[in-house]
């Protein structure tokens, strides 16, 4: 029923835009992904085979335009193949992903009001997390302020309710649905973007996230950040910094930062290279219970960041435990117009100290070195094909924080991706 219903909404927008349009757009997003997972986002077991999966995502939308309203609906369908069986008589994966409406009230002042994704800076405090087949997006209100040509702010406004009594106490709603790694009642966040000459960029964030604990007391946890990035004589430098203070949804005392630097430059003309660090902060086996100095990345794209195998920051994994340090070099090789290679090494360690093993030796902060490898293909104007590899030397500390004492000394994973991506105008 509701997959009916979102269909005759999308045939109701379509025959009114063409009974009083300006303009309209629509896109489409097909993928499908197979993966080889022998240790991806945990360690495998030495007795486990690797698993094979395939997913897909068929997404579609439609962009319409009418005077100066703009109105945006896409829905999707996600699948794992074979989750549903070839007789189905009903379709659980049809979402709707953004439902939103943007109406400009002046040349400088515009509101955006509904499902929508949000994407800010480096997408490492909040971005659309497109490599889910899934995504994200919000339940949102948007202000956008454009102060001039080179900047502009946005303010963002979320409220979650989960539409349910049975959970409530008699004076309080309780909300129990955890995202991020928090279980966030309401989002305020204000943003602010400039970006100058010679390639100069600079932004500024401050995110206010109510959080609900499951007694119904709800907490602030703040988080504040930087970033900028300038070219000098063709190098490029980045540079982010995050604070957070408050308190989480269990109530701990929040006190945690990130840091991060890179240069890239381009060392020949088909050559590109990128050498940074980060840090993430995180707590020591002997923080106080009540305290919490690991910082949450919340609605990050981890999946950009600390290697591809996903073994930190994704889902709830890592979370408020010993945080991160991940220093990494990157290559990006042209091999011509439609075809590249990219490479990224990983050395990861611990933020915070781990503690003692059974035996009462300090436990290392080592955690692994990771290898990516990426080959992209473009096959005409929509079509790109990419087949990837990665492998993950863990070390034992790694074995312990996975709770895994027997892994695989080496652990990989494998995948083949195709996306399929035409956009077109009707009118």
């Amino acid at each position: 029923m509701y997959s009916h219903t979102i269909i005759a909404g999308l045939l109701f927008t379509s025959g009114i835009a063409h009974a009083q349009i300006d303009s309209l757009k629509m896109n489409m997003d097909l993928r499908t992904r197979g993966e080889l997972d022998n240790g991806v986002k945990t360690l495998i077991a030495k007795r486990k085979s690797p698993e094979t999966t395939v997913a897909s995502r068929a997404r579609f939308g439609i962009d319409y335009y009418y005077q100066k309203l703009e109105v945006y609906v896409s829905v999707q369908d996600v699948r794992t193949w074979g989750e549903t069986n070839s007789v189905a008589a009903k379709n659980q994966n049809l979402t709707l992903h953004e439902a939103w409406a943007k109406y400009p009230f002046s040349e400088k002042f515009a509101v955006k009001l509904g499902r929508q994704t949000l994407a800010y800076d480096n997408e490492r405090l909040m971005g659309a997390l497109d490599w889910a087949m899934q995504g994200r997006s919000f339940d949102a209100l948007k202000g956008i302020y454009t102060i001039n040509q080179n900047s502009k702010m946005e303010a963002v406004l979320t409220y979650n309710n989960d539409d349910s009594d049975t959970n409530d106490l008699p004076d309080k709603e309780i909300y129990s649905i955890a995202d991020g790694g928090e279980i966030t009642k309401s989002l305020q966040v204000i943003h602010y973007q400039f970006s100058g000459d010679h390639k100069f960029l600079f932004s500024a964030i401050a995110m206010n996230t109510v959080l609900q604990n499951p007694s119904g007391t709800h907490y602030d946890m703040i988080t504040v950040g930087v970033n900028s990035k300038k070219y000098v004589d063709g190098i490029g430098f980045f540079g982010s910094a995050y604070y957070q203070t408050g308190k989480n949804t269990g109530g701990q005392t929040k006190n945690a930062y990130e840091l991060s630097f890179n240069a890239d430059c381009s060392v020949l003309p088909a050559l590109h290279l990128t050498a940074g660090a980060e840090w993430l902060s995180g707590n020591n086996y002997n923080t106080e219970p009540g305290e919490n100095q690991s910082f949450s990345p919340l609605y990050g794209t981890n999946h950009l960041y600390n290697g591809l195998m996903d073994y930190f920051y994704s889902g709830t994994s890592h979370f408020n435990t010993y945080g991160l340090n991940d220093y990494y070099l990157t290559s990006a090789l042209t091999l011509n117009s439609d075809t590249d290679l990219k490479a990224a090494l990983h050395s990861f360690t611990t933020n915070g100290k781990v503690g003692y093993d059974k035996s009462g030796n300090n436990l290392s902060s080592y955690l692994g070195t990771e290898l990516d490898l990426i080959f992209t293909k473009k096959i005409g104007k929509i079509i790109t094909a990419n087949l990837g590899h990665s492998f993950m030397l863990a070390g034992s500390t790694m074995e312990v924080l996975k709770n895994n004492p027997d892994p695989k000394k080496l652990q990989t994973w494998t995948w083949l991706a195709f996306k399929i991506n035409p956009n077109f105008r009707l009118k």
